[in-house]
């Protein structure tokens, strides 16, 4: 089911005011933190609860993950991901299930195994943790990944490597070049991808989305992709979700290709997000 950007627009921007909620029962947004035995250390994290939220186990709940230099606040975030308003306009109007939203302040990681394991913490300690504290169905038919820019890098990695997890997943803008990000891109100036303080083009390579295939193994059912960027991303994005798309499709994966006017920014990040949300619940 395809949904013109317009009606999204008009349902973001004239959905049902959440300050008419009654007091203690309207949606709202927790500033939390759990302790990661891996980093020995507290990560910081933002979590949606819907409106009525009550600890069940038939909760759906989106991992949102951040850009670089953003942190668990992004989405959230009234000027940039605006979570918060968007889900409270879907749900108020059932286009979408109720639904938890949740990020974690990974910093500059990139979602991957460096000095700091963020891979390793996310999967095996951040999802775990939130769905017995929030009371989510650990079901990977109520499960949604979404990431912008290097969020997005994560994203698609996680959806591959970790198929049985995640039933859809959004890459908005996402930085997973192939086979070198260019000059421009902030990978290049973070110690993840570099060797003796430079950047490192077998390193970047290592934890390319190419290696996430093993055709000797047999995978049931992959996420179902949602891609999208601006038409005027200066970051070189629309040669990314080409060449997303056509391994994608080599490999049997369901996708869903979107491209919007605009740059590499959240006023696109929040358009497609709102787009490809509702074709999840529709699908």
């Amino acid at each position: 089911m395809r949904i013109p950007l317009l009606i999204i627009s008009f349902l973001i921007l004239f959905g049902c005011n959440s300050n008419k909620t009654k007091e203690g029962m309207a949606s709202k947004i927790l500033e939390r933190s759990l302790f990661s035995n891996h980093l020995k250390d507290s990560i910081n994290y933002s979590i949606y609860l819907p409106e009525k939220f009550q600890n069940n186990k038939n909760n759906y709940i989106l991992y949102l993950l951040h850009g670089h230099g953003g942190s668990n606040d992004d989405w959230f975030n009234k000027k940039e991901g605006n979570i918060k308003h968007i889900l409270d306009s879907l749900i108020r109007t059932k286009t979408i299930k109720p639904t938890i939203a949740v990020s974690l302040n990974a910093k500059n990681s990139w979602y991957v195994n460096s000095t700091t394991p963020m891979e390793l913490i996310y999967i095996n300690e951040f999802i775990p943790y939130i769905e017995s504290e929030y009371g989510v169905s650990a079901n990977w038919g109520t499960r949604i990944l979404a990431g912008n820019s290097a969020g997005g890098f994560g994203a698609l990695n996680f959806g591959l490597k970790y198929p049985n997890l995640f039933k859809s997943v959004v890459l908005l803008s996402p930085a997973a070049y192939f086979p070198s990000p260019p000059e421009i891109s902030s990978s290049r100036k973070i110690d993840v991808f570099k060797f003796k303080g430079v950047f490192n083009d077998s390193i970047w390579k290592s934890y390319s989305y190419r290696n996430l295939i093993d055709s000797s193994k047999f995978v049931e059912d992959y996420p179902k992709f949602y891609t999208s960027t601006g038409d005027d991303d200066a970051y070189g994005i629309f040669n990314v979700i080409t060449k997303l798309r056509s391994f994608f499709t080599k490999n049997n994966i369901q996708n869903e290709t979107l491209v919007i006017n605009g740059g590499h920014d959240w006023k696109v990040w929040r358009a497609c997000f709102t787009n490809d949300l509702i074709r999840i619940y529709n699908d």
